[in-house]
């Protein structure tokens, strides 16, 4: 965009383009502010010169799913679009920081369970909303979650579709997601339509897609690059579709750091290789790590001497009895929680 025409009209709303904020292949993103406006916005401009009806087809596609997830807090919201003049134009809530910025800035940081622990939370309930919508993201990357006034918000939705089924997602060849944060099952159909009949071939992916997406990001968190960052070009893709290849969990991190097991824990419900093993949003955020176990000192305290009190009078207790009064604990222990 040139500098001497920085105004964008968007159905007879003037907008000034303070500054380039993002930028793919195909499209351009503005920080702009309505004029004699004070709110700013993001404005998307994709041009469609280069592109074949397919692709043109799918960034309609992107209206339609903004559209869908308008009223979902977890993404951010669409205000205004244009389609005309062979190109798009998306204005959107505008955000303040996105988690690749913040991963970066942290990026030379110990490993910290709690930053990891809020950040992986508000991730995940950002997938939640988009999959109780029948939404796959099918993109999902540290730069594509944004804070948004303290909430962090899921951005382009260029390569997403609503499901079919509760199952799988359809996606033209021609679109292809991170190969960092892509599952295995999608590179294999990648693979398998890029050797068949060229840019008319299509591959199916669903939900457990995203959530081996959102793994590669929590160890990002962790060990400060995905699983498979010390591959490069081919071999990271040959890497990430080989079982025989395995992802590794060291305990301690490079600077010396202990890593929590319960995280690993979360990680690995993510980056099962069958689809079908992964956990899904709402079990992640039941697990341990994300949803800890709180107690307190007394607690503790009372549940050693009551313990010790019990046994010493009941020597032959039953292994069911020991079952109850282990239920009975954790009741109490969710009760602090």
């Amino acid at each position: 965009m040139e500098k001497a025409s920085n105004i964008l009209t968007i159905n007879r709303q003037d907008f000034e383009c303070l500054e380039q904020i993002g930028k793919g292949g195909s499209s351009r993103v503005y920080k702009a502010r309505a004029v004699n406006g004070k709110r700013d916005y993001a404005i998307k401009v994709v041009t469609f010169d280069q592109f074949d009806e397919g692709a043109i087809a799918s960034f309609k596609g992107e209206i339609e799913i903004l559209k869908k997830l308008r009223d979902q807090e977890r993404v951010v919201k669409l205000i205004d679009h244009s389609l005309k003049d062979g190109s798009l134009m998306l204005v959107m809530e505008c955000g303040d920081i996105d988690l690749a910025h913040v991963l970066a800035n942290r990026s030379n940081l110990p490993f910290d369970p709690s930053f990891t622990r809020y950040h992986a939370v508000e991730m995940i309930k950002c997938v939640k909303a988009v999959h109780d919508a029948g939404i796959v993201h099918s993109d999902l990357k540290p730069a594509n979650f944004l804070f948004v006034k303290g909430t962090l918000k899921l951005i382009d939705f260029g390569i997403s579709n609503s499901l079919s089924d509760h199952t799988v997602n359809i996606y033209r060849e021609c679109q292809i997601g991170t190969p960092n944060y892509m599952a295995p099952e999608t590179l294999i159909e990648v693979n398998n339509t890029l050797k068949g009949d060229g840019l008319n071939g299509t591959w199916k992916v669903g939900k457990p897609a995203d959530i081996w997406s959102c793994g590669c990001i929590i160890y990002q968190m962790v060990y400060g690059k995905p699983p498979y960052a010390n591959y490069t070009g081919n071999k990271r893709i040959l890497a990430i579709t080989n079982p025989k290849v395995e992802i590794q969990y060291p305990r301690v991190t490079t600077d010396g750091t202990r890593v929590n097991g319960l995280v690993i824990d979360t990680i690995q419900r993510c980056l099962k290789r069958n689809p079908s093993l992964r956990s899904n949003a709402d079990q992640l955020l039941e697990t341990d790590f994300l949803k800890p176990k709180v107690v307190t000192h007394k607690f503790i305290n009372d549940l050693v001497r009551n313990a010790v009190k019990y046994g010493s009078t009941h020597p032959n207790i039953s292994e069911h009895k020991l079952d109850i009064l282990v239920e009975d604990v954790w009741k109490k222990v969710n009760e602090y929680s």
